[in-house]
């Protein structure tokens, strides 16, 4: 591309920023024909593992029938590669940092405008099933089914209407069967729009039975970049926590690799062991997308439903190395878009076009006939989808990372990308530049941002970046608010003490059960009995515990952690203290008898475990994570066991924290039974440092 043609895709993309947002278009829908929508989401489902798009690994025979049967858009992106802000960004149409969800640590305003509450006021029926990820309850739907944190792939507990609900089965076909039931008996004179929500591809991609065997004896090919050295990148590229050589662990592959491999032989082992577990839980996907396909086609619904199909970025199979996503290079920024709408969609179209997650919910609206409110920051892409691209429509796009210090130690970037150019600034506790040509490198091994023949074409860049960050309404100024220590520091000192002897706190405390929440601890059962010096409580091992609902839970983020209490069992399992879920969280517990102390590190499950059963009568047990990820276990003081997380929590747990069970997203991914059963006396939790008289010498 020559500088001129540049300039002038700049100065259309100005003027595109100078219109805004689009209000719905002229002549909107009647009632009588708006059409219905199903948005079709999935979990870290890259676009290169969908046989539409080109796929060399997998086939998906449903979500291809999407793209043949309506628009496969090549070009759409996402704002912020990563769960929770991606569908904070879907939404609001808002960028993270106007919508409050810059990482996955905030808990969503669920009083913000969302295009489903918008919808709802202009007559529709609305739903939300499956991963939601926000923390806060869903807000804007009729009705709502949501797994809790990132939630389990089987016998999953759900949220439906505030009501927590285990559920026996395969996540995949249960969303799947949720949306039916709620279908079903839908109030059939109204529009409807369905969010419908996957969970799966997500770590740590477990499948359904029916595809344990599926890829057995096949070879999946590595891709084209497995190897990348990082030759001409910055230092963020070399100081990341995602490869799959060292960062997958034996939670992510299942076993242990077979004895005597080393070197490229078990990184291609570990790539296998990986990929054939994330395309089986691919698979369940398609599956389900058929079901309802068939449904659809079945109830005669599907002439007048858009149905979308999208994940919430994309993810690297292997692509330099990695896995996971939050890169604004091409395979975590791009996601996948197919969409159908058989009334004004031509069959078979592909589109090119830059579109963001940020124009989902304007093009629901525009579809409605519904008006788009002012604070929203995308544009609806309905003409586009009926053939015709608007002449002053987008010619680049804003990105803008922020979870660092955090998982996988990607570091604060952000940056433009146009149809031919990305350049992207790596800030925070480094100050880089990266600049691609993605028309002659598309895999991205080639930064060349000190070339001094591309110094004006950089240059014409930053000016265009600084425009987009002016349009969205970010700078590095405002960008200051989300460093850390900006907001709450990491919490230090004594965190929670439960006497758990006084009678009166119970009855103030609000039980979860009549669904209101309170700053204190919900009392759910438990008696006042004799303790080791006063009063106690006991747990009635199957549905007593107390709990703490998360906005009221200290953070953890980057700060050891000790947990200490005084326990007299009476059953050999059961959870003490547990505090969030399967991807950060710390548990103390029991197993068989034995004392345990789990950790979730970024979807990675350590647990130490005493190798003698405890003593009858009271025990003073005590787990900790120290720094570095070291972890010890102690018993009445002394140390019973140690073993090695792979770091701190980096992250405020998505769940919050319980005392006498864990019935959430379980910590550690742990299987059966969470109820304690017998009597917890005081209990302590401490951030920082130990404090010495916490091991219960006296």
């Amino acid at each position: 591309m020559q500088r001129r043609d540049f300039l002038h895709l700049m100065t259309s993309s100005a003027a595109a920023a100078a219109l805004g947002p689009l209000a719905s278009r002229a002549g909107a829908a009647q009632a009588s024909d708006r059409p219905n929508t199903v948005c079709i989401m999935s979990d870290d489902h890259a676009s290169h593992a969908m046989s539409c798009y080109g796929s060399r690994i997998n086939k998906t025979p449903n979500l291809d029938r999407i793209a043949n049967e309506g628009v496969r858009f090549d070009n759409c992106f996402c704002t912020n590669s990563l769960c929770a802000p991606s569908r904070a960004v879907i939404l609001t149409s808002k960028y993270s940092h106007l919508n409050g969800i810059v990482d996955n640590g905030k808990t969503f305003d669920g009083s913000q405008t969302t295009f489903p509450k918008v919808l709802q006021q202009a007559g529709y029926q609305t739903a939300m099933v499956g991963k939601w990820h926000l923390q806060s309850d869903p807000t804007g739907f009729d009705y709502w089914c949501v797994l809790p944190g990132q939630g389990a792939y089987h016998d999953p507990v759900m949220i439906e209407q505030g009501e927590r609900k285990q559920f026996k089965g395969y996540v995949s076909d249960l969303i799947t069967d949720k949306c039916f039931d709620w279908l079903k008996q839908r109030d059939r004179s109204k529009p409807f729009c369905l969010l419908y929500w996957h969970k799966a591809p997500h770590r740590n991609w477990q499948p359904a039975e029916r595809y344990k065997d599926l890829y057995e004896d096949v070879d999946i090919p590595i891709p084209e970049a497995f190897d990348d050295e990082y030759a001409t990148r910055c230092d963020a590229a070399r100081e990341q926590a995602m490869t799959i050589e060292r960062h997958l662990t034996k939670s992510d592959v299942k076993q242990d690799p077979p004895a005597g491999l080393e070197g490229e032989a078990l990184k291609k082992w570990k790539y296998e062991r990986y990929i054939k577990d994330y395309l089986r839980c691919v698979a369940s996907v398609d599956d389900n997308v058929g079901r309802m396909l068939k449904y659809l086609d079945d109830e005669g619904l599907a002439e007048n439903t858009v149905v979308m199909y999208t994940s919430d970025q994309g993810f690297f199979l292997g692509d330099h190395g990695w896995f996971d996503k939050r890169w604004m290079y091409e395979e975590s920024l791009r996601m996948p878009l197919v969409m159908r709408y058989p009334k004004a969609v031509k069959a078979g179209t592909v589109n090119k076009d830059l579109v963001l997650n940020l124009d989902f919910g304007p093009t629901f609206l525009d579809f409605a006939g519904a008006a788009q409110p002012a604070e929203m920051q995308g544009r609806s892409f309905r003409l586009i989808l009926e053939g015709t691209t608007p002449a002053d429509w987008r010619q680049s796009m804003y990105y803008h990372y922020y979870e660092y210090p955090g998982a996988h130690s990607v570091k604060r970037h952000y940056g433009i990308r146009t149809d031919r150019y990305k350049l992207i600034h790596f800030y925070y506790d480094i100050d880089a530049w990266e600049f691609y040509d993605l028309q002659k490198d598309p895999h991205e091994l080639n930064n060349i941002c000190a070339d001094p023949a591309n110094a004006q074409l950089i240059a014409d860049l930053k000016v265009e970046l600084g425009k987009l960050r002016k349009q969205y309404g970010d700078s590095d100024e405002n960008a200051q608010q989300f460093l850390p220590g900006k907001g709450q520091p990491p919490s230090k000192g004594l965190q929670l003490r439960v006497p758990l002897d006084d009678p009166a706190e119970a009855k103030l405390a609000q039980n979860l059960a009549s669904k209101q929440k309170e700053s204190g601890l919900a009392y759910v059962g438990t008696t006042v009995v004799e303790g080791r010096k006063g009063k106690a409580r006991r747990f009635n091992g199957t549905t007593d515990r107390l709990e703490l609902d998360r906005s009221a839970t200290p953070n953890p983020a980057n700060t050891p952690v000790t947990v200490a209490a005084w326990i007299k069992p009476e059953k050999p399992t059961g959870t003490v203290l547990a505090h969030g879920g399967e991807t950060w969280g710390y548990l103390l517990h029991l197993l068989d008898g034995k004392p345990a102390f789990t950790t979730s590190i970024d979807d990675t499950a350590t647990t130490v475990t005493g190798s003698d059963k405890l003593p009858g009568g009271w025990v003073h047990l005590a787990g900790q994570l120290r720094d570095k990820g070291a972890m010890v276990l102690l018993v009445n003081g002394k140390v019973v066991a140690e073993g090695k997380a792979p770091g701190l929590l980096a992250a405020k747990p998505n769940d919050g924290l319980q005392i006498g069970a864990d019935t959430g997203s379980r910590v550690g991914r742990l299987k059966g039974d969470s109820a304690f059963g017998g009597v917890i006396d005081e209990l302590t939790l401490l951030y920082g440092e130990t404090a010495g008289d916490l091991w219960g010498r006296g």
